[in-house]
């Protein structure tokens, strides 16, 4: 919340978001750009810094170090808690996830594609 009360005082548009840290991954991380670019209809440089672990990215984002997409199964308690907040509510980025599996048959392979599936029904949101 602070971290938005610094950078967002204005709202989140190019200009703010042009000045504050956002969190990626990697460099192949273009979620961020991705929700920029949806959200304010072109291409923002963003500030950032490279977290690439997933517990360390939710951590960077609480101490106020930069903003970032979290998949929400990880971050639904500190928002629940106000510890994080939405930048701008009910404006997700959606992204699909494959499970890939070899050709090959196997029942152990069978068995663990069903469980996968099974907890993304459970846990994922559906289009």
């Amino acid at each position: 919340p602070a971290f938005v009360a610094r950078y967002f005082a204005e709202g989140v548009n190019a200009a703010s978001l042009r000045h504050a840290p956002s969190l990626v991954f990697n460099a192949k991380d273009a979620l961020q750009d991705r929700w920029v670019r949806r959200l304010c209809q072109r291409h923002v440089e963003l500030p950032r810094h490279t977290v690439p672990s997933s517990q360390a990215f939710v951590i960077a984002a609480m101490a106020g170090m930069g903003w970032g997409l979290h998949p929400l199964a990880l971050i639904k308690d500190q928002l629940a808690s106000g510890a994080l907040v939405e930048l701008v509510p009910r404006q997700p980025l959606n992204v699909p996830l494959y499970w890939q599996q070899a050709r090959a048959v196997s029942a152990l392979l069978e068995g663990l594609t069903r469980q996968v599936v099974e907890a993304a029904k459970a846990q994922l949101a559906h289009p």
